[in-house]
């Protein structure tokens, strides 16, 4: 097999690829890691809230995000880029027309970054190397908006890697959960909420109504006092076993799960119970 230089970095590549191996994981972790975030990032201009609607100002529960942190964002996906970047939209659209793939009829983004890292023929085009490097550059960028502030992010709860204990937390509206700093894994949130379900239900724990909320609160799920107390009075949580001083009453955790979700076989968002409870 005749061998040629890498077009990116001088490596040694086989005659047919413009990049070599290296280059070319480079480039499909970059394209996959937008397909997996592009959702955060949306959520971070502030264009998106829970009913997937447009629309900011902190509605229906959802905290609005710093106007600089929300500008930051919107220019680097959608507007004229930032520090001589060009916006994302922008280069996977010429991406695309160089590499004639053609645009999804939904417009999404993320469909057509897909459709690019599925195509092989990024692999010999020689506008790649140019586009590999400012895509590279963007995944960077937005990389460092993500992970600019913690308060935004929500638990889902424990990374589904057996032996791996890591409490994950995402952005709400995300779909996919930041790879795990233990064990390297990548999971849809949903798999880790069902996760989640799953053991909860099937959970002998006990507790009081302070303990419980608080093992509740570190699943990500608020159960506010009042809401326990009248869930008692209604006889619709009855403890583990009654004793005469109620503050020392036992409940189980799956019980007051159960009726902190509504439906446990369909999981209600964290942010429909804040809705829900302030109402």
């Amino acid at each position: 097999m005749t061998q040629t230089t890498c077009a990116a970095c001088w490596k040694t590549t086989d005659d047919t690829h413009i990049l070599c191996t290296s280059c070319e994981t480079q480039l499909q972790f970059d394209l996959q890691w937008f397909e997996n975030h592009l959702q955060d990032l949306e959520w971070r201009t502030n264009r998106m809230d829970k009913t997937g609607n447009g629309g900011g100002g902190g509605h229906n529960g959802l905290a609005t995000s710093p106007a600089p942190l929300r500008e930051t964002a919107f220019e680097l996906i959608e507007g004229n880029g930032m520090d001589d970047i060009p916006s994302l939209r922008d280069i996977i659209n010429e991406y695309a027309r160089c590499l004639n793939v053609t645009a999804p009829y939904d417009r999404k983004l993320e469909t057509l970054i897909r459709n690019i890292r599925l195509t092989d023929k990024w692999k010999t085009s020689k506008a790649t190397p140019t586009y590999a490097r400012i895509i590279h550059r963007i995944r960077r960028k937005a990389q460092e908006l993500l992970d600019f502030t913690l308060e935004d992010q929500i638990i889902i709860g424990e990374c589904p890697t057996d032996d791996c204990h890591h409490i994950v937390k995402v952005i709400p509206n995300a779909a996919f959960a930041p790879k795990c700093p233990d064990c390297g894994q990548v999971y849809p949130v949903s798999a880790i909420r069902e996760n989640r379900r799953r053991k909860l239900l099937a959970t002998h724990i006990t507790g009081t109504q302070t303990e419980i909320r608080r093992l509740l609160l570190q699943c990500g799920i608020i159960v506010k006092p009042g809401t326990m107390r009248s869930w008692v009075s209604r006889g619709d949580l009855k403890p583990v076993t009654p004793v005469k001083d109620t503050r020392k009453q036992r409940y189980r955790l799956s019980d007051v799960y159960k009726l902190a979700v509504r439906n446990p076989e369909k999981e209600t968002n964290i942010w429909m119970l804040l809705q829900e409870e302030q109402a």
